[in-house]
Parts: structure tokens; sequence; C-alpha cells
């Protein structure tokens, strides 16, 4: 049962993680917080801060896979914090905003430079972090400038500072990404849309089960999902975890799978692949811990 209990920083307790990851796993959270903008935000992390309370900042979970059991800390769900500006051809959207609602935006005001990522289901934030991306597109390539809360201060940073590098950036561990500026480049809507249909279809039906995506970073020379798929891993199963008949490189939740199940997975494929290959997996994916 979810119970409101502050006001001030929209924290309501008792929360099904299930509902707060896409891949549908987890226990409870003991608090989760919702602030409405950036002024709320600061005043909370600096609040669980001063009384030492352990916290994680989510976007919208879709990278995450949540611990079993009860999360004592606080989630700080950024979902509220979703304004998004337009401005000629750049475009800010704040941390909580899907990535899919600004493309939409974007294409809709004839702006080109985001619609290869469509279909990733990403917030702002958390792409900005891992620097998201599919086929020829990541968040690094229009990106211009992030907003951060880092060590008390909000700063700025532009793309370089970033230290953008395959699914991944050069930000601290502290760092809270507060939004991101995309610079684009004007063309016919319509020819962008063409372009979003065609990375849609390569998209479409890949797998139907909730998941997290991708699970393990890409390899030098070698396509992990290649690979796994060669090695057998398709329709293999730990408890309700599988990795998906159509992208060995994803595991969904078959029905009730616990998060311990897609974790126990997650090590015998990466066992096996040492073992045969001689080659060390990397999760792509955040394990939270309780």
């Amino acid at each position: 049962m979810r119970k409101k209990i502050c006001d001030r920083y929209n924290i309501v307790r008792n929360v099904s993680l299930k509902t707060l990851s896409s891949i549908k796993t987890g226990g409870r959270a003991k608090y989760v917080a919702m602030p409405q903008n950036e002024e709320e935000l600061v005043s909370l992390l600096k609040f669980l801060n001063k009384k030492h309370k352990k916290y994680f900042v989510l976007g919208n979970g879709t990278n995450t896979l949540m611990p079993d059991g009860v999360y004592r800390g606080v989630i700080v769900k950024l979902s509220q914090m979703n304004a998004v500006a337009i401005k000629g051809n750049k475009i800010y959207a704040q941390a909580g905003a899907s990535l899919g609602r600004v493309i939409s935006l974007a294409i809709n005001n004839g702006l080109s430079g985001l619609e290869e990522g469509s279909g990733i289901p990403a917030s702002i934030g958390g792409g900005i972090i891992m620097n998201c991306g599919a086929y020829n597109f990541e968040m690094a390539k229009v990106i211009t400038k992030v907003r951060l809360y880092r060590e008390g201060a909000i700063i700025e940073l532009d793309n370089k500072q970033c230290k953008f590098r395959y699914r991944g950036s050069g930000f601290k561990e502290c760092d809270i990404i507060l939004g991101g500026e995309f610079s684009l480049l004007e063309d016919d809507v319509e020819k962008i849309k063409e372009r979003q249909i065609a990375v849609l279809e390569k998209r479409k039906g890949l797998c139907n089960n909730p998941s997290l995506g991708s699970v393990f970073k890409r390899q030098e020379g070698i396509i992990v999902s290649k690979m796994l798929d060669e090695m057998g891993f398709k329709g293999c199963y730990y408890g309700d975890a599988k990795v998906c008949e159509n992208h060995a490189g994803v595991i969904v939740n078959n029905g009730n799978a616990k998060s311990r199940d897609v974790i126990k997975l997650i090590n015998i494929i990466k066992k096996r692949v040492k073992e045969e290959k001689n080659i060390i997996l990397e999760e792509e994916i955040k394990i939270l811990n309780k």
C-alpha cells in the first residue's frame, strides 16, 4: 500500500519496485520521493546528505535491475521533472523527460538528429549518463550541454567535458543529471519521419516480454548478441528469467522472475563466455543493491 508521508518532497512509503523498473522485478522501496523541479530536488538531496540517508536517483527504470526484498534507502524518481523547451534548432529537456517524447517533439518541429534513437526507452538523464544508443545513434552525437548537480552546486558541462564513451561517460558517481541541451538540424518533417519508421522497423518484435534491453556492453570487434546466439543461449532460463528468443543479448521476465534469477542467469552467461571464449562480459545495465 502506498502512503504519502511528506508533501514537501512528495514522498510516499512502501512502493513496489516492480512498478519502477521495466523488467518488473524487485521487492519494495521503503520510501520513494518524486521532486517536481530542480529546487525541490536539490533541497531533497541536501537533506538526505545531511542526514546520511542512502538514496538512488532513478529515471524511467529502463536500465536498472531493482533488488529483491526491501530497499531501505530513498528512491528519488525524476519522472515529474520532465519539462522540454525548444528554441531555434536547440532543445533543452529535463532529466525526467522520456527520450521518446523529446524525439517526437523534435520531429514535429522539423528538427533532425534524434530520430535514430527512436524506440530506446530511456529518460534524458539516464540516457545522458550511459550515452545510450542503437544502430548509428548515440546521445553524444547531439548533446551540446549538460546541466547537473555536483557536490552541492549546479554546474553545466559542454560535450567535451562530459567525456562520453561507448555506453558511458565521465560523470562522477555522485553527479545527478538535471537536464541536457541538444543541437539538431532543420529538415523536412516527412523525411525525418521516414527515417524514424525505418529505425522502428528494425526494432519491431525483438522482445515482447518485460526487459531492460541489452544486458551486456559491446566488445571490440564482437557483436555480443550474435556470439551468445551462436553459443546457444537463446531461450535459456533460470527461474522465470529467460534469454530472449529473438535477441540473445536481452534477458526477459517470463512471468514472475525475481531479480536474483536475472543475476544468476547473467552470471551463468558470463562464466561460460569466459571459459569458452576467454572474454569477460561487462553489464550495460545497472544492478541496484539493497
